[in-house]
């Protein structure tokens, strides 16, 4: 199985998007459009990362807006996503290849992040290296 451990903010908007959701900013469709077309070049899962997996009703906004999600990750109590996504695959043995979609740095330096900004969200380029990555021959553990 391979997956795509996703966070929101700064990935699915961004300086800028007018949408919103329960007060906050929302979910751009434009950039929503390209983590959708990742999914269905590769066919990975996906597991929501972000704070909106806490929040009522931000997993069900993402699998409305973005992709239906398979799962979310566990909160570890030091808040580090990178233990969170480990915790994640320690209990899912099958996942053959992933990859990390975040505006942030807090992964371990081992796992395969790629990095989207607040001032663009997810570009065309990012998208076609999580493509190309997740497609690739490699082991999720190598």
């Amino acid at each position: 199985m391979k997956v795509l451990f996703l966070d929101i903010d700064g990935v699915v908007n961004r300086v800028g998007t007018r949408q919103s959701f329960r007060g906050f900013m929302g979910i751009d469709p434009f950039l929503a459009s390209k983590v959708s077309k990742i999914i269905l070049d590769t066919d990975a899962a996906i597991v929501l990362t972000s704070t909106w997996r806490i929040f009522k009703g931000g997993r069900e906004e993402v699998d409305r807006q973005v992709y239906k999600t398979f799962d979310v990750t566990p909160t570890a109590d030091t808040g580090f996503r990178g233990e969170e996504v480990k915790m994640w695959l320690d209990q899912h043995p099958d996942v053959t290849r992933y990859a990390i979609l975040d505006d942030d740095t807090d992964f371990y330096a081992a796992q395969p992040l790629f990095k989207t900004n607040w001032q663009t969200g997810i570009t065309d380029e990012i998208a076609q290296q999580i493509s190309e990555y997740l497609n690739s021959e490699e082991r999720a553990d190598e």
